[in-house]
């Protein structure tokens, strides 16, 4: 369970793994992991004008969708608490950006083993966020964890992805996140109702 900042936290916390564990390697090998929107990852596949120095990994949200394994469950616990709640899946995609394919394939692999090693995110690996107005947020709550895992993606829905950006198709590993579970704004109990009764014995003459 955790606030609305979770989604974000999230990819923060997946690029703040893969940094230090990059960190960890000889030297660091120059490595480095970023969140990256469509604008940037265009940005980086095309070569023009690049945001940061290669080589790099990039990780790609591309969507967000409901948990429906545990949406039935979290819906049976707000029908006792009163605080809706919605699980989420957050869908990503692993790119690797480089001189040349074979580096790039030698950096997919590094990424592909720490997040299969350390596919398990809680406690101080779920980091806070800040926020625009320059404050920091925790969303998570004691006990929050978010799972790490491969995901199942066509290669058509790879492809169309990629033509979308109106770049070539690039090597990406496929990943998500679950589960997600932000928090809503607890209902309103309602004003009990009290009902008075009243009898009369006889009908009046």
């Amino acid at each position: 369970m955790a606030g609305f900042q979770a989604l974000e936290a999230a990819g923060v916390s997946i690029v703040a793994l893969l940094n230090r564990r990059f960190a960890e390697l000889d030297g660091g090998a120059g490595l480095a992991a970023m969140l990256a929107n469509t604008r940037q990852l265009k940005t980086l596949a095309l070569g023009n004008g690049q945001l940061i120095q290669q080589p790099s990994i990039s990780v790609f949200p591309y969507r967000v969708s409901v948990d429906r394994e545990t949406r039935p469950g979290w819906s049976a616990v707000a029908s006792g608490d009163g605080i809706p709640r919605i699980p989420l899946r957050l869908h990503f995609l692993i790119g690797a950006f480089a001189a040349t394919v074979e580096e790039e394939l030698l950096w997919l692999g590094l990424a592909a083993r720490i997040l299969e090693g350390e596919s398990n995110l809680s406690g101080p690996l779920l980091l806070p966020v800040t926020m625009p107005n320059g404050s920091t947020e925790n969303p998570w709550r004691p006990g929050d964890a978010i799972q790490v895992v491969t995901d199942d993606l066509a290669l058509d829905s790879m492809s169309e992805a990629f033509q979308s950006l109106n770049t070539d198709y690039r090597l990406q590993l496929p990943y998500l996140a679950r589960v997600i579970c932000i928090d809503g704004t607890p209902e309103s109990v309602g004003t009990p109702v009290g009902t008075v009764a009243s009898r009369l014995d006889r009908m009046p003459a």
